[in-house]
């Protein structure tokens, strides 16, 4: 595979592997905030795959590694407190079977369930959405292991609408 420098937007997904799955991506602070005015600071992105059989991707769905555990194949969450197999979180579509780019670390939207509020540290949940981690008797380190988040905001509406948090994945 060719090395390329990235010029096109990336919102751009492609049928075929345009860059090296993994590759990485830190969009500039000005160009993040200029694309929403309450993302600050620099984002990075990874190059991944929609190892989906026909479910696309849309903003703000948290993006688990597959079962299969292929480098950078991603499926969508279907579960809560899963250790290091949160990949990231969907910038925006991609469809089923495609490649593009997903936030890994810095401010994005994110799809949350109900009961998310300001300021709870965000582990994935069952249909691509982040939940709050709940510290109590028994809570562990390893669940700590699993936050990927924190929320800037709260969900004031329904499971699935997007929040303004601010993610970075451990391991990816």
């Amino acid at each position: 595979m060719t090395v390329r420098v990235k010029t096109d937007p990336l919102s751009t997904t492609y049928t075929t592997e345009q860059y090296a799955l993994g590759s990485r991506y830190t969009q500039p602070a000005d160009e993040n905030i200029a694309a929403n005015s309450t993302h600050y600071g620099e984002k990075t992105w990874v190059f991944v795959y929609n190892d989906e059989a026909s479910t696309a991707w849309a903003e703000g769905d948290v993006i688990f590694l597959d079962s299969d555990y292929a480098a950078y194949n991603g499926i969508l969450a279907t579960t809560t407190l899963h250790v290091h197999r949160v990949l990231g979180v969907a910038g925006h579509a991609i469809a089923a079977g495609s490649y593009g780019w997903i936030v890994v670390k810095g401010i994005c939207e994110v799809g949350a369930v109900s009961t998310v509020a300001q300021g709870d540290r965000l582990v994935s949940a069952a249909s691509a959405n982040a939940t709050t981690l709940t510290l109590n008797a028994d809570a562990t380190s390893d669940n700590l292991e699993c936050v990927f988040g924190m929320a800037l905001e709260a969900n004031s509406g329904s499971t699935g609408d997007k929040i303004t948090a601010v993610i970075s994945m451990s391991v990816w």
